[in-house]
């Protein structure tokens, strides 16, 4: 890579943190718990989930890029945490997701021979 297009990345890179901090002024001027306070129940576990994830994305991103193999360190278990969050969010407002074929096939489970099966 040639260093004029260096000097391009790094002004576009420099270009794109100045916009992230302009978006995040309204949740960097004041305290989290502060922002979160007059939000419903659920809008606030969004708010705490995404802001975790947000940072936990940034420290995998930064552990990647120093050359450590992330996925075997401790904040890959961290991410997944706070994915499953996002789960459990997402069912208290959607509802639990509809799951097809939950009868029993009688004719089927009559066919099956237990004493065949190895435990």
């Amino acid at each position: 890579m040639d260093t004029e297009a260096l000097v391009s990345l790094t002004d576009q890179l420099n270009d794109d943190i100045d916009d992230l901090e302009d978006a995040l002024k309204p949740l960097i001027a004041r305290a989290l718990s502060d922002t979160a306070q007059n939000l419903p129940v659920l809008d606030k576990a969004k708010l705490y989930a995404l802001t975790t994830y947000a940072i936990e994305s940034i420290l995998f991103s930064f552990v990647r890029l120093i050359g450590t193999n992330a996925k075997e360190h401790a904040i890959f278990p961290e991410l997944i945490r706070v994915k499953q969050y996002f789960d459990k969010i997402k069912v208290v407002e959607f509802g639990e997701p509809k799951r097809e074929n939950m009868s029993l096939d009688k004719p089927v489970a009559a066919n099956v021979q237990f004493d065949k099966i190895k435990a």
